[in-house]
């Protein structure tokens, strides 16, 4: 049995198969449709955007963004996630 204070509890009226894919990523550190990648930046950034800060939902477009521009280096202090209309911003290109 684990020891108290090492479990958190599920938020009130969640559950696995509600869609809620950030939630469970960032608890679980697994999403069996998400890259790993994308699923240890979710929990590292504490699922939020590495541009606007602002949280994920389970409907956004997420994108891996390559901080030094250089997409051969897939260094984890290289990687952010960012909205798909956030990585359109910093690299220029119009939503």
């Amino acid at each position: 049995m684990p020891t108290p204070g090492r479990m958190t509890k599920v938020i009130a009226l969640k559950s696995p198969f509600d869609g809620d894919w950030v939630y469970w990523a960032q608890r679980l550190m697994r999403d069996p449709l998400k890259p790993l990648r994308v699923v240890k930046l979710l929990k590292w950034q504490r699922g939020k955007c590495g541009n606007c800060h602002l949280p994920f939902s389970a409907e956004d477009v997420v994108e891996v963004h390559h901080l030094n521009g250089n997409h051969a280096d897939n260094r984890y202090a290289n990687l952010s996630l960012l909205h798909g209309h956030c990585h359109d911003l910093v690299h220029g290109q119009r939503c």
